[in-house]
């Protein structure tokens, strides 16, 4: 079985040594957040990892509230109400996935049990939901379901919201792996020698 190890400072991916691309590498050309202050986008980026930590050691029941920065509170608490009002199970929590057949690699943030089927869902704290989530998930789908030999059909995403809300959006486009794999053949022009 192929290893795949990632470097969380550099957030590289590499696959038997080889580096490979991470999926939102491959999709941050086409955020549309190219002419945001670097600082913002930064401080923006540092606060979004937070908040998937935060619930990513919710999910593991591990998540100290007392220590926890207060700004990060309602979303934690947005997750927690969303699996309370739909009965979502964590199946699986912040595990990467790769394709050996497309040589790419990411970490999807959840995987759910959510009403007897499982469902790739990520987490987002962003003011808006990205329009890159959709390829963002199908390409998690794709490698999850190629280490696995599941098919996971469904995808969401979750967007936490700062007032302790959330908004679920349901990611059902039949290109968004089209999308994904024509952005991954161009980072492969792109940063080809």
């Amino acid at each position: 079985m192929p290893v795949l190890s990632f470097d969380k400072e550099s957030h590289a991916y590499a696959l038997d040594g080889i580096h490979i691309p991470g999926v939102t590498s491959v999709l941050q050309p086409y955020t549309g957040l190219e002419f945001v202050n670097w600082e913002v986008l930064q401080a923006a980026a540092d606060f979004g990892r937070n908040v998937h930590l935060a619930c990513h050691l919710f999910n593991l029941e591990e998540l100290d509230f007392a220590t926890l920065d207060p700004a990060l509170r309602p979303y934690v608490d947005a997750w927690a109400l969303f699996l309370e009002q739909t009965g979502a199970v964590v199946i699986k929590s912040e595990e990467p996935v790769y394709s050996v057949r497309h040589k790419y690699a990411g970490t999807p943030d959840v995987i759910l049990d959510w009403n007897s089927r499982e469902v790739l869902t990520d987490l987002k704290s962003t003011a808006s939901v990205p329009r890159t989530v959709g390829p963002q998930c199908a390409a998690y789908v794709e490698a999850y379901n190629e280490m696995t030999g599941k098919r996971i059909r469904h995808r969401y995403c979750l967007h936490l919201k700062p007032n302790g809300k959330y908004a679920s959006h349901k990611l059902d486009n039949p290109r968004d792996w089209t999308i994904f794999q024509s952005c991954l053949n161009v980072y492969r022009w792109f940063y080809s020698k």
